[in-house]
């Protein structure tokens, strides 16, 4: 495949709607796991990242509507993939589910600003501000490292937890990619592999901040 633009700039309705139903999906888990936390703190944290999620679907809705696309149908091609992923990496509680954000989340988001660094600036724009921290970034790794600092065990079961994550991951884009041609022209020739080993550094610094190891 050239260096050109890929096919979804001209279309990006549907880069949008693969995007809008992540972070949907995303609202929907994070505010269900803020609903099982057992304590305030964790309560607190999920429920402000289901709301930045909220908010970036909301733009992208926005970008479909703008493009003359019916933006439900434009997130129902992506449905069943992102779905199965949410029900092979259900978490255990609160904490695994700030993990699955950490992990799982900042590794799909990286992979995506990776793959539209060939798309037109408006794309880009929009797509990294879709993907962007919503402010609680800090907070949230702040309660993974004071955890793993303060419990040996808890921060075993959550390394543990987060290397399953990463091929969890790997697996959603691969399964996007075989099921979704444009979603297949998005990680171009090279493929979803190639780009992932590139941002598994990014990856590792992040488990170091937290004091996880995966």
């Amino acid at each position: 495949m050239s260096s050109a633009v890929p096919p979804f700039s001209a279309r990006p309705h549907a880069l949008y709607g693969l995007l809008a139903c992540v972070r949907l999906t995303a609202f929907e888990q994070r505010a269900a796991d803020a609903g099982r936390a057992a304590s305030y703190e964790d309560k607190v944290v999920l429920a402000g990242l289901a709301t930045g999620a909220f908010a970036q679907f909301e733009l992208l809705r926005d970008r479909l509507i703008e493009a003359g696309a019916d933006p439900y149908e434009a997130m129902r091609p992506y449905q069943d993939a992102i779905s199965a992923f949410h029900e092979r990496a259900r978490p255990a509680d609160a904490m695994e589910a700030l993990t699955k954000v950490y992990v799982a989340d900042s590794i799909l988001a990286d992979l995506y600003r990776e793959a539209v660094e060939k798309a037109d600036p408006g794309t880009r724009a929009v797509v990294h501000e879709s993907l962007a921290d919503s402010g609680h970034a800090e907070i949230l790794t702040e309660r993974l490292r004071a955890a793993a600092e303060n419990d040996a065990r808890l921060a075993s079961r959550l390394g543990l937890w987060a290397r399953r994550l990463v091929g969890e991951a790997l697996s959603q884009a691969h399964a996007l990619a075989e099921q979704n041609p444009e979603v297949g022209a998005l990680f171009g020739e090279e493929g979803v592999a190639a780009m992932f080993g590139r941002i598994v550094d990014r990856h590792q610094a992040r488990m170091r901040a937290v004091v996880l190891r995966d």
